[in-house]
């Protein structure tokens, strides 16, 4: 064995290893530095080199060995020995080095303060110049993605990318949770490539940021060299990342004490900014606010109450109820407060308590219970004036009541709605259309109004308050029983029990309007008797002549009876006897038509019923001939007080009722029968007819006025409505009997005019009005 410099570099021929290699470890154990050695083989079969082989041998020779080459073999691994002794002292000093440096940096974070922003940045800085990298960074995770928050180096200018974490190193680094080093990129399949070649990268090192037990970020360094780290890097990297992190944990847990110490304050200042707005919104309130503890002593008043009892804040301790208040009042409240601090609910109540100058208060006053922090229990109190109120309400009371007072006693309908169904109506309505009121509240007005009329009604009578247009319309309602009404109808908006209602008034004019129709028709007849008189005047001068003439002719005809041939006479007589009856006839009308036409005064005389029935029977006898037969069922009766025109109209017109009920053109199957007869102090006359009678619907419609079943220029629908209004007048009745299929029969029911004269006397009967004249010559058709 050679040796160069003692135990540092050795050879060792292969056949001193045949027996073990025990020795040459033990030599390499005790060598300080680590024992280098020189392999020398006596051939290159396999045996010999294979026992090198296992001793570790750093260099080997074959056989022959010349001196020169072995000596150059052991010069070289003394050389080799000498490098790594520096190549080590070398790195011992730069380890050191590094470690200096981080704990310098751990110095100057202390000193940056808790700003995350600087530390992020200082450490960014050093982790590039201890790993001698071109660029580093720190991203930090936002959902899905990667953020760059700090970019130093080569990659300043990508401060805010925002890179997908899964497809780049740093996302694999953050799911795994471990250091991941890419030697080189371009051959690295979890490098996201593309923007690794955009930034100009070929070697990375990616360490996870960890706060607690989440990884929420990492810190990169990067260099444009492939290879360009060692372990020595990744050691570094690791302890800057847990100095990140903790610096991290750090400024979060002062980020969140600050956050709450700002609360604190924030809360501090709401909460004194609350009680000056409390207090400034106590003492500028209407209302009395006050709070007393459980012994009724009051702890607390706003300025109003303390201004109204003219007290100090530093008195109401002392001040007791007796002081600001009457006994009576004192009672009254000492109740209230009893009830609230006893039972613990709220109570709302109105009270009157005189003022300290003795004027009358009413108070609404509303009481609760109020707890401290230590959970004392106090009294409080808000009390508002409501006196004015009151005196409102009263008077509005008072104006409602006069009101309803005056629209309950109106003689017009009042309907009140809100724009739907009636919430009200007066008595006036309910007369006015024959209901209950039950029967028309909750129902719609509209309902009442004539089918005819309601499209005009709609939108006029139905709306809303708000949208109603008043104003004056004539409008048709229909009473229950089908009776028509004609009213002028008005609406307008009040308010109506404390709400806007709409309100319609409807005044009846079915009176004015009959009266109206009534003033037209006596002005025709009027005019239609004159006519009537004038032609009876006329006819009459020449009829008396006429009749004269007659007279003169059959004397002289019985003169000269001797000188005529034998029967001619007889002829003769015949003639002028026929001739003399019918002028007789003529006149008998002339006398019937200066009855109806005459315009004498309603003064009653006594009227002898069957004449004015045999005259209404001529004058109407044209209509009955071709209708029915005419049967007369006559008895004595007694005279009745009357006006015998008025009473001619009355039966004239039941007549041409009784003719127009049958068909025309069978009269012989046919039946008017007029029967006058007597019952105690009364007379009674019936006008019955076979015609088809009355329909119960109608029957109570029939004295209506304009109430007609005849088409349009037939009837006017007043005729049996003048004849009521007649036969009423002198004390009369008149009813009704009819059987749809059987006839009709009317009953007129007239006082003697001894009975007449008991029960009434001329002064005591109403004097002849247009309504009257109008039942003068009527002769409309029966319903």
């Amino acid at each position: 064995m050679l040796a160069h410099e003692p135990m540092d570099v050795v050879a060792v021929e292969s056949s001193r290893l045949a027996k073990g290699a025990q020795w040459l470890e033990m030599l390499r154990a005790g060598s300080p530095h680590g024992l280098l050695v020189l392999g020398l083989a006596a051939s290159m079969e396999e045996q010999e080199l294979s026992l090198l082989l296992v001793a570790g041998v750093d260099e080997f020779l074959v056989a022959p060995f010349a001196p020169a080459e072995v000596q150059a073999r052991l010069t070289l691994l003394n050389h080799r020995r000498a490098a790594s002794d520096h190549s080590l002292r070398e790195r011992g000093r730069g380890e050191v080095a590094r470690l200096t440096d981080i704990v310098q940096l751990q110095s100057e974070l202390l000193h940056a303060g808790l700003e995350l922003q600087r530390v992020m940045q200082r450490i960014c800085e050093h982790a590039r110049s201890l790993c001698h990298a071109d660029g580093s960074a720190v991203g930090m995770l936002e959902g899905n993605m990667l953020v760059y928050r700090i970019t130093v180096g080569c990659v300043t200018s990508f401060q805010g990318f925002r890179l997908p974490v899964y497809e780049s190193l740093t996302g694999a680094a953050l799911l795994s949770g471990e250091v991941l080093y890419a030697a080189d990129t371009d051959r690295d399949t979890r490098v996201n490539q593309e923007a690794t070649r955009r930034i100009g990268i070929r070697s990375m090192i990616s360490v996870p940021l960890r706060h607690g037990d989440r990884v929420v970020g990492a810190l990169n360094i990067l260099s444009q060299r492939p290879h360009a780290f060692t372990e020595q890097e990744l050691r570094t990297m690791e302890l800057l990342a847990v100095i990140l992190a903790s610096a991290m944990s750090n400024a979060a847990e002062f980020e969140a004490k600050q956050a709450l110490a700002s609360e604190r304050a924030a809360a501090l200042t709401a909460l004194q900014e609350t009680q000056e707005l409390f207090a400034s919104y106590m003492n500028n309130s209407p209302a009395l606010a006050y709070m007393k503890d459980g012994e009724g002593r009051r702890v607390w008043a706003n300025e109003p109450y303390r201004r109204f009892y003219r007290v100090l804040q530093a008195e109401l301790p002392k001040i007791s109820d007796h002081e600001l208040m009457s006994a009576e009042s004192v009672a009254i409240v000492r109740q209230r407060d009893r009830e609230v601090l006893e039972s613990g609910q709220p109570t709302a109540t109105e009270e009157l308590i005189p003022a300290p100058d003795g004027t009358e208060r009413c108070w609404f006053t509303y009481r609760f219970i109020v707890k401290d922090g230590a959970d004392r229990r106090f009294l409080g109190a808000v009390s508002l004036d409501i006196t004015e109120r009151k005196r409102t309400e009263a008077a509005l009371r008072r104006s409602e009541e006069s009101f309803r007072a005056l629209i309950e006693g109106s003689p017009e309908a009042i309907f009140v709605h809100r724009g739907g169904s009636l919430v009200y109506v007066n008595p006036s309505a309910l007369s006015f259309l024959g209901l209950k009121r039950s029967e028309l509240v909750g129902t719609s007005v509209l309902n009442y109004v004539h089918p005819d009329d309601r499209t005009l009604a709609e939108g006029a009578l139905d709306v809303a308050p708000a949208q109603l247009q008043s104003g004056t319309s004539e409008m048709r309602f229909q009473r229950r029983g089908g009776r028509v009404l004609t009213a002028e109808v008005s609406r307008m908006t009040l308010v109506f029990d404390g709400e806007p209602a709409t309100v319609v008034s409807a005044r009846d004019l079915t009176e004015r309007k009959a009266m109206q129709a009534r003033l037209v028709l006596s002005d025709r007849l009027v005019a239609m008797g004159t006519l009537a008189a004038g032609v009876a005047h006329e006819i009459n001068q020449p009829l008396t002549f006429v009749i004269s003439n007659l007279a003169f002719l059959a004397n002289e005809l019985r003169t000269l009876a001797g000188e005529l041939p034998p029967g001619r006479l007889s002829e003769a007589e015949e003639v002028l006897g026929e001739a003399s009856m019918g002028a007789n006839k003529v006149k008998q009308i002339v006398a019937d038509l200066k009855t109806f036409s005459r315009a004498e005064d309603d003064a009653p005389t006594a009227v002898n019923l069957q004449n004015v029935i045999e005259s209404a029977l001529t004058i109407a006898r044209a209509e009955l001939r071709s209708r029915a037969t005419v049967v007369r069922d006559y008895a004595d009766v007694p005279p009745v007080e009357g006006n015998e025109g008025r009473f001619g109209q009355v039966f004239l017109n039941l007549l041409i009722n009784a003719a127009q009920a049958i068909p025309a053109g069978q009269p012989e199957r046919n039946e008017i029968r007029v029967k006058l007869r007597s019952v105690q102090d009364h007379v009674i006359v019936e006008v019955s007819d076979t015609g088809g009678g009355i329909p119960p619907e109608m029957r109570a419609r029939i004295f209506d006025p304009f109430f007609t079943s005849k088409p349009v220029g037939v009837g006017t629908g007043l005729g049996l409505f003048v004849c009521q209004g007649i036969i009423t007048r002198f004390g009369g009745e008149i009813s009704v009997e009819s059987e749809v299929g059987h006839g009709t029969t009317f009953r007129v029911l007239f006082p003697s005019a001894r009975a007449f004269r008991a029960a009434y006397s001329t002064s005591a009967l109403p004097s002849s009005t247009a309504e009257d004249a109008a039942a003068t010559s009527s002769s409309t058709p029966r319903s």
